[in-house]
């Protein structure tokens, strides 16, 4: 008898929900019933799941769910009943009301009937993935729509949701990070770049970067959030040729340029319309009537950067020593003291962002490289433009003593990965056909195994360049 009441009560609530009548349902249940769903992260994606105690609280639960939920089909698919527990298998098709995604669920409920005939504990358990997918599925959208409102909420809601943070614009072809840069929005940029926004990229029309947008917005804040997060300071824009700094001095932000010009821009490059960056910035002088002050600021910092590069690197006299294989003064300037590590300026030359013993390794001064590194110097130093270190450079150039020397002194690594290419010191000389360099990197301990950005291993580059040859032996019997 008892199971046969439950049953029936059961069959009638999910008859009137079916038939779309909550009133009727809701009556059936207990004033005090609990009424459990799946409770966990996804709470803020599926609002009404969770624990819901009393008609009122599920009554509201059925309205958050209408809000947010087109049911287009739903069926009571199983029903048995045991005493006073029914457990019932219901069959929904429905679709989110914001992304129009439809999904379907089939759930299992765990109904208790108690003496009145009324329902007093309601559990369901489903799978909410299907769910979950239709809520979020314009989760990108809402990123971008977000990113151009400055809604730092929305976008941390629907990272959190899964949203691509490098999601594009369509119209635009801007990715969130370039919208807030561009935007100056100093704390969406910064919430953006700790979820691992793509600080690198560029966008799909211009080939500019999101550092150039940030001196096109004028946000110093923002500028600095990217620079220290990894964005090239001289990022071209494949269209214009423009560097980000050109674009400071372009929009007037003054402040932002001299910070790019003290994170050592570049100076001595040119636009793709064949305008040197003082050229341009000329120009501009030329043609502006209005902000004028704010481009005479910008020119002082220029001019002061100018002349402290120009000092600079009058005052290295360790590396010009160095670039003319003066032994006996580079031994005599180490002597008295001279940094061996000294990083010589960003000035539009072949030793930009070199130390010394790069330019030493680099045109073979071997005695030069040893006075170097018995002085301290980094054997593992890296230079700006091709990533490469001083075992490279020796490789390269195919000078076979110092690579020698490099490769076995204390602490080098070996197997450093180029940053332009993913070569190895072994990959740039077998590529550039040095035998002996190759033979001294592998005696070393190189491993043989890496690859390079073309997928090239050190036996593939071996067989390709010497063929059939006892280097090519060596390496494929180490391998």
């Amino acid at each position: 008898m008892r199971t046969e009441q439950t049953r029936q009560v059961v069959e009638k609530y999910f008859s009137s929900l079916e038939n779309g009548d909550l009133d009727s349902a809701l009556a059936l249940l207990a004033p005090d019933v609990e009424f459990d769903l799946p409770r966990d992260e996804w709470n803020s994606v599926i609002p009404y799941l969770g624990q819901h105690r009393g008609v009122d609280a599920v009554r509201k639960a059925f309205a958050v769910r209408a809000e947010t939920t087109e049911v287009l089909d739903y069926a009571l698919r199983g029903l048995r009943a045991d005493g006073d527990t029914a457990f019932a298998t219901i069959y929904t098709r429905a679709a989110h009301t914001r992304t129009g995604t439809e999904f379907e669920i089939l759930d299992s409920h765990e109904m208790v009937v108690d003496d009145s005939g009324r329902i007093a504990r309601w559990k369901v358990y489903f799978d909410p993935n299907g769910e979950i997918a239709a809520f979020t599925s314009d989760a990108d959208e809402r990123l971008i729509a977000a990113s151009w409102k400055g809604d730092r909420e929305t976008v941390s809601e629907v990272l959190r949701f899964g949203a691509d943070v490098d999601h594009r614009d369509p119209e635009s072809g801007l990715t969130a990070l370039m919208i807030a840069a561009g935007r100056a929005d100093a704390p969406l940029t910064d919430l953006l770049v700790a979820r691992g926004a793509d600080v690198l990229t560029a966008d799909s029309g211009a080939g500019a970067t999101a550092l150039h947008k940030a001196c096109q917005g004028g946000s110093l804040d923002v500028v600095r959030s990217l620079v220290e997060a990894g964005a090239f300071v001289d990022a071209v824009a494949p269209t214009t040729g423009h560097t980000p700094l050109m674009d400071a001095l372009w929009y007037k932000f003054p402040e932002v340029a001299k910070y790019l010009l003290d994170a050592g821009a570049g100076l001595n490059l040119s636009t793709h319309y064949g305008f040197s960056l003082k050229e341009h910035f000329a120009y501009e002088l030329n043609v502006n009537t209005v902000g004028k002050d704010r481009l005479l600021l910008a020119e002082k910092y220029l001019n002061e950067r100018i002349a402290s590069d120009d000092e600079r690197a009058a005052a290295q006299w360790l590396m010009t020593a160095v670039t003319a294989g003066d032994v006996g003064s580079v031994r005599e300037l180490l002597a008295n003291g001279a940094e061996a590590d000294e990083v010589f300026p960003i000035v539009g030359g072949f030793n930009d962002g070199h130390t010394p013993l790069l330019v030493a390794a680099r045109d073979g001064h071997t005695e030069i490289a040893r006075l170097l590194l018995d002085a301290g110097a980094d054997v593992n130093a890296t230079e700006p433009t091709f990533g490469a270190v001083p075992l490279h450079k020796a490789v390269y150039n195919g000078h076979v003593e110092l690579t020698r020397t490099i490769a076995g002194w204390p602490g080098v690594n070996l197997d450093f990965q180029g940053a332009t290419n993913g070569y190895t010191p072994l990959h740039d000389a077998l590529w550039h056909g040095y035998e002996e360099c190759a033979r001294a990197v592998v005696d070393a301990g190189a491993r043989l195994d890496l690859v390079g950005h073309d997928g090239k291993t050190p036996l593939d580059l071996a067989a390709e360049v010497f063929g059939d040859h006892p280097l090519t032996a060596l390496i494929r019997a180490k391998s």
